[in-house]
């Protein structure tokens, strides 16, 4: 409760304050695996996050807004402003000893808000490539960069084990400080608990940042609440974990613990901007990069219930984020739950438009800004569908179109082991969270999970592992709607949406291990290894082979938009 209560007298203040300059301070939290379900206005009880909640619920709450499955794919949409089908990044993440990154013909956003005058910092996980200093964040727009490059990482040691499977050797420190191209190794803050390692510096950036001069873009993609590594999964200091004795599964405890730690992390950034008296022209946005991985999947415990499934796969519980924006620009609409479709790839040309910037300038990209409707300016929404995926490598695809949404084969790069709904335990084995609906606005409730249907997502008639969902009227995805004879049409056109989408798309990069990229090599160290800048060819190909057509003519949102009320 005194949190809530210093927090209030925190916001308080903020029409007291002017403004430093005319284009707003972007300040991005991107939360790593973040569960639709761990985070207090979509519901939860269990969880604490009164911060991100006071946000949220006095700025505009996200409630239809998608990213991809995985990391590295809904980073690089975030980067380059383009899906990552468009870019080769599209089947997996990066993995450590990989010769790959976001291609260096991409411009990246920071670039582009450097060139609006602002000044770029990133604190916390990369993971868009560093096998050659090229692609790491100070070339790439950032003026400093305090963090690390790959995946996942321990929380306090900030060393990782990654590279080929079953090869121990493949471990080192991944932890750096890079100021204006000059990379450096950071081993000062071992033992220090990631969350506060990343608030502190962004904090000091904050405090030493001259706000009269230019603006500030401050990235902070946290380490929370990924899994830190195989050894010890879940990772959190003991005196917070102890504030949640009242869940019984010490995963699941130690995952919430990470949560709140992420909240207290939040406000420390909130306190730093309070006394630098700019929070009237910041815009804070708070998203995650997919869904939560529930019940021990990836080595971790988040929750997306009631949604289904979870990071990796294309349904709801993977691909549906949570996210909200705050600030003074979105007063008119301060306090709502936006319905309006949006993805991840979306806030390239909204904070771009938001810093001043013509979007025609950002070029071929298939995003949408979404600035007139977040401040209430425009109303109608620019987007009428959005592409989850498509990866030729097993055959799998996803879109939604409207209220309705196609999947083929929607476990990307895994099987259906975890295609389920996952409610978190709860006090005792025996019984998981206590779940109350129309809790808050923002919640989704779809009842009981239905025993008398088939759920398996398949089509008797094709014989493919294909389903329709009406995400409208079924949020959860319990009912497979692909051969209902009542909705073949439907199915014809998400299948032409789908062919639109694949007539764009470009062959995945998929470079194998580079052997020289063991940190071995270099003190056992993860960091830039090679002088050759160039991806190398794929070490397998796709087994569904790329034919680019003719590109067509984009859809218009009006063609498709009487399907938002069907």
């Amino acid at each position: 409760m005194l949190q809530f209560v210093v927090f209030s007298l925190l916001l308080s203040t903020i029409c007291a304050q002017s403004s430093q300059t005319s284009k707003p301070n972007i300040i991005f939290i991107l939360a790593d695996d973040y569960g639709w379900n761990d985070i207090g206005f979509h519901g939860s009880r269990q969880v604490k996050t009164p911060t991100m909640d006071s946000l949220a619920n006095e700025g505009v709450i996200l409630n239809n807004y998608y990213l991809s499955p995985l990391c590295t794919p809904s980073r690089s949409s975030l980067m380059t402003g383009r899906h990552a089908v468009r870019t080769g990044m599209q089947y997996y993440v990066i993995e450590a000893g990989q010769r790959l990154g976001i291609p260096l013909n991409y411009k990246l956003l920071p670039e582009y808000l450097n060139e609006l005058g602002y000044e770029s910092h990133l604190v916390g996980k990369w993971h868009l490539g560093f096998f050659h200093k090229n692609y790491t964040p100070t070339y790439r727009g950032f003026k400093s960069f305090y963090g690390y490059y790959m995946g996942h990482n321990d929380y306090f040691d900030h060393r990782d084990k990654e590279g080929p499977p079953n090869v121990p050797e493949w471990w080192g420190l991944d932890w750096h400080y890079d100021v204006e191209r000059h990379l450096s190794d950071v081993y000062s803050d071992f033992g220090q608990y990631s969350s506060h390692v990343i608030s502190n510096r962004a904090s000091q950036i904050i405090q030493q940042h001259d706000f009269d001069s230019k603006p500030l873009f401050l990235y902070l993609p946290f380490q929370s609440v990924h899994c830190a590594n195989l050894v010890d999964p879940i990772q959190v200091p003991n005196e917070i974990e102890y504030q949640f004795q009242y869940i019984w599964n010490n995963l699941r405890r130690k995952y919430v613990g990470a949560v709140y730690e992420l909240d207290l992390a939040v406000e420390t950034v909130f306190r730093a901007l309070q006394i630098r008296k700019v929070l009237d022209n910041t815009i804070i946005v708070f998203s995650t990069d997919n869904g939560g991985a529930p019940n021990g999947y990836n080595n971790n415990w988040g929750s997306n219930f009631p949604l289904r499934a979870g990071k990796g796969y294309y349904f709801e519980g993977g691909t549906r984020g949570v996210g909200f924006v705050w600030g003074s620009m979105f007063a008119k609409r301060a306090g709502d739950v936006s319905t309006d479709l949006m993805h991840v790839s979306d806030w390239f040309p909204t904070l771009y438009e938001a810093a001043g910037g013509k979007v025609e300038a950002l070029g071929d990209i298939d995003s949408y800004s979404m600035w007139d409707v977040l401040t209430g300016e425009n109303r109608t929404c620019p987007r009428g569908e959005v592409l989850i995926n498509l990866n030729p490598v097993n055959n799998s695809k996803a879109i939604k179109v409207g209220h309705f949404k196609y999947l083929l084969n929607p476990y990307d790069r895994w099987d259906a082991e975890y295609d389920y709904w996952f409610q978190a335990p709860g006090s005792n084995p025996d019984v998981n969270e206590t779940m109350y609906p129309n809790t808050t606005a923002s919640q989704i409730w779809c009842g009981d999970i239905p025993t008398d249907i088939d759920l398996e997502c398949h089509s008797k008639i094709t014989g493919l592992k294909e389903c329709i969902y009406n995400i409208e009227t079924d949020p959860c995805e319990y009912y497979n709607l692909v051969d209902d004879p009542n909705y073949q049409d439907i199915k014809t056109m998400l299948l032409e949406r789908v062919e639109y989408w694949e007539s764009l798309q470009v062959k995945p990069l998929i470079p194998g291990y580079d052997e020289l990229g063991n940190p071995k090599h270099q003190n056992y160290v993860w960091k830039p290894w090679t002088d050759n800048p160039n991806i190398p060819p794929n070490w397998f190909e796709p087994s569904q082979k790329i034919q680019n057509a003719a590109r067509k003519e984009p859809v218009t949102n009006s063609k498709y938009w009487s399907l938002t009320t069907i």
